[in-house]
């Protein structure tokens, strides 16, 4: 296994490129080249508040992950939302409508049957028992009032009747299978912080881990931390295989020379102390997004809280350019007078 170590996500995207490019395997995967680590990877980022990539030859997306952390914090996997953020998601659908593997139902709607999640926001939003749906955000906090070291708070990805066969017991053939498998949060009893480990069976390192995965990630362990009430650890991403495809091995060899650059973070003000509050929030956000979204609102929210303000002003400025926009941080706001202005 290879074990490395970095402080944040810039350092992370420097020096794994490196690594990729120095012990990477090359391969013919579904007709295409791609480059891969024949090992498993654990990647420890030390902070993960340093989650916003400014080396700008990386080009990244801000607003995906941004989108991509509602849409998963609402339980939805239904194109509508995702689409007018990255038009290209619908290429992995299978029906056209929905992300078959999408991880919003599955961190809030789990329900291990074989039929695929379909879930828009507003229709059936409510925790359902009796083994049919389940909150896995609602198990992790309940797993935290029983027990503040329990080593059982995991939420599971993977959903093997749906994921891997047809209801008729053949095995599945899908564009979307889910390269998460697990995200464990725990109390590390040294610090007294909380860690999260994920891991995953597959991990591209332009499209998936330093675009979206270990944002979305981070994001979740800093919003899971306040409602727990505890500070924020480490993040350990586990990868049984890392890799980039041969198309983006020039920027890969264009990132791996940088030599200046900086793991910046930022300290967000919360107002809210349980997932209860979280969720109420979030619901006042997603009927405010969804209103921008369509058109029938050009204005900001004021939410009462600098996190949920700082993630809605992200969405917006991606719908409307014309309006200045000022974030509480700083990070933003180098971003996007950097490359969207």
């Amino acid at each position: 296994m290879c074990v490395v170590e970095y402080e944040g996500i810039n350092s992370f995207l420097v020096g794994m490129s490196k690594i990729l490019l120095e012990h990477g395997v090359k391969r013919n995967t579904r007709g295409t080249i791609c480059w891969e680590l024949p090992v498993p990877v654990m990647i420890k980022i030390k902070n993960p508040l340093s989650r916003w990539i400014t080396i700008s030859e990386r080009q990244w997306n801000i607003f995906l992950p941004y989108a991509e952390s509602l849409w998963l914090a609402l339980g939805r996997n239904d194109l509508e939302f995702i689409k007018y953020y990255l038009p290209k998601m619908i290429d992995f659908s299978d029906d056209g409508l929905f992300l078959r593997g999408g991880y919003g139902p599955r961190l809030r709607y789990y329900n291990g049957n074989a039929n695929d999640y379909k879930k828009t926001w507003g229709s059936n939003n409510k925790v359902i028992f009796g083994n049919k749906e389940i909150d896995q955000f609602y198990y992790i906090t309940e797993s935290f009032k029983r027990d503040s070291y329990t080593r059982q708070a995991v939420i599971t990805i993977g959903d093997t009747p749906k994921d891997c066969f047809n209801i008729d017991g053949t095995i599945k053939r899908t564009k979307d299978f889910p390269c998460t498998c697990s995200l464990q949060f725990i109390r590390n009893s040294v610090t007294n912080k909380l860690d999260l480990t994920v891991y995953l069976r597959s991990n591209d390192f332009v499209w998936r881990s330093t675009a979206i995965n270990i944002f979305n990630y981070t994001f979740i362990q800093e919003y899971m931390a306040k409602i727990l009430n505890l500070e924020i650890g480490n993040y350990y991403h586990i990868a049984n295989n890392l890799h980039y495809y041969e198309y983006h091995r020039g920027l890969i060899e264009k990132i791996a020379q940088i030599q200046v650059y900086k793991d910046d973070y930022y300290v967000y003000n919360k107002s809210f102390t349980s997932l209860k509050e979280f969720d109420k929030i979030l619901a006042r956000f997603a009927i405010w997004e969804e209103k921008i979204r369509v058109m029938k609102l050009n204005k900001l929210e004021d939410f009462n809280d600098d996190f949920f303000n700082d993630w809605a002003k992200v969405l917006f400025f991606k719908i409307n350019k014309t309006q200045p926009i000022m974030f509480n941080n700083p990070i933003l706001n180098q971003i996007i007078n950097l490359n969207h202005k």
